[in-house]
C-alpha cells in the first residue's frame, strides 16, 4: 500500500463517522409548560420528518426541562424538521402509591394528545447548536 493510500482510508473512515446517521448531532434543551406551569415526568422524542432517521428524546424534570439525547452516549438531536411526542412517564414510586402522580388527570389527558407520531400537531424545527426549544400546550 503506498503512502496515498495510507492517508485515504483514514479519512475516509472519519468522514463515514461524521456522517453517520444523518449528521453532526446540535445540542437541544427545551421546558414544556401547560398553562403556564411546568409539565413533569413526561417522555419528550423529537421524530425527525425526514424518513429513517433517529429520534431524539429526552425526560421532564419537575420544572418542565428537558435535555435531548440521541442515544446511550450522543447528546442531541439531528438538524430539520421534527414531529415531537409526548407521553407521561410513572415513576417507580407512584407506581406502587409510595408518591402521589406528578400530573393531575387533566393534564395527562393533554400530554395524550400528542402521543401519537401520526396525529400530534407539535412540529418543531432544529436549526442550531444549543437552541432551547419552548412547548406550551395551552
Amino acid at each position: 500500500m503506498n503512502t496515498r493510500m495510507r492517508f485515504q482510508f483514514p479519512m475516509l473512515a472519519l468522514l463515514l463517522a461524521v456522517i453517520g446517521c444523518g449528521g453532526p448531532l446540535v445540542k437541544v434543551t427545551g421546558k414544556v409548560t401547560y398553562k403556564g406551569e411546568p409539565v413533569p415526568s413526561t417522555l419528550v422524542t423529537f421524530h425527525p420528518d425526514e424518513e429513517g432517521k433517529r429520534a431524539s428524546n429526552g425526560i421532564t424534570d419537575d420544572g418542565g426541562k428537558f435535555i435531548l439525547t440521541h442515544s446511550r452516549s450522543e447528546t442531541g438531536a439531528l438538524r430539520g424538521k421534527h414531529t415531537v411526542v409526548l407521553q407521561y412517564h410513572i415513576s417507580a414510586d407512584e407506581e406502587t402509591g409510595k408518591t402521589k402522580p406528578k400530573a393531575s388527570k387533566e393534564l395527562k389527558e393533554v400530554i395524550g394528545k400528542h402521543s401519537n407520531l401520526k396525529t400530534s400537531r407539535l412540529h418543531y424545527e432544529v436549526t442550531s447548536n444549543g437552541q432551547v426549544i419552548e412547548i406550551n400546550l395551552d
